[in-house]
């Protein structure tokens, strides 16, 4: 009897195709049968927070973030900043940027008088995200590759994402027009929908924070 090929989900090397060339009818279909009975890698949860957003919500992983601070607040306010930008804060011995995560997103501002703040890093420089409130925390199923799963992600993730732009539609104005022009520009961070709340890719939103910051202050 021809030796079998060891059952692999993984590409098949020179020899093991060799062997599986050389098999019986009957023993590659033992062959195929033992590739469909492989249980496939244990999927792995991450935990995220969920954060208000308005009139919707969104989903921040817990490994994101460094503190979360409870109000009050003493923003400074800085010359030649975003809208979404309220000023900078005093954290452990240190100024950091803050970010209107609500305006950020959605181009409409809500009430943050007691807003929670979500100290997060982008390339090691803390940056803080300013919610409305927060609420519990969220496990979502992700696979051996570390993205999350489709079972876990309701419509596609890529930047266009269609179901992100409905959601990030349902936090502005009841009267504004859904083209908006803040919307198409936020969806690079955000993955994609968990039972209807925005999951973000904190790492891209931060960047596009960062860069948009910085443009800011050039053109000045």
């Amino acid at each position: 009897m021809n030796e079998h090929p060891k059952a692999s989900a993984l590409p098949l090397d020179i020899t093991q195709l060799q062997n599986l060339e050389q098999l019986r009818d009957d023993e590659f279909w033992d062959y195929a049968r033992a590739l469909a009975r492989q249980v496939p890698a244990a999927a792995q949860s991450e935990d995220y927070l969920e954060c208000a957003l308005g009139t919707g919500t969104c989903l921040i992983p817990l490994t994101m973030l460094n503190e979360v601070v409870l109000p009050p607040h003493r923003l400074t306010l800085l010359p030649a900043t975003p809208e979404w930008m309220p000023g900078i804060v005093a954290w452990r011995g240190e100024a950091i940027a803050v970010i209107d995560l609500t305006l950020y997103l959605s181009g409409h501002p809500v009430d943050l008088s007691n807003a929670i703040l979500l100290i997060v890093n982008h390339a090691n420089i803390p940056i803080g995200l300013l919610v409305p409130s927060i609420g519990q925390t969220t496990p979502i199923q992700q696979g051996p590759q570390d993205t999350l799963s489709t079972d876990d992600i309701e419509g596609p993730t890529a930047p266009a994402d269609f179901s992100a732009l409905a959601a990030l539609a349902a936090l502005a104005a009841p009267k504004a027009p859904a083209t908006t022009p803040h919307m198409p520009s936020r969806t690079a961070g955000v993955k994609g929908m968990q039972q209807g709340a925005l999951v973000l890719d904190v790492p891209i939103l931060l960047a596009d924070v960062v860069q948009r910051i910085e443009t800011g202050a050039a053109n000045e």
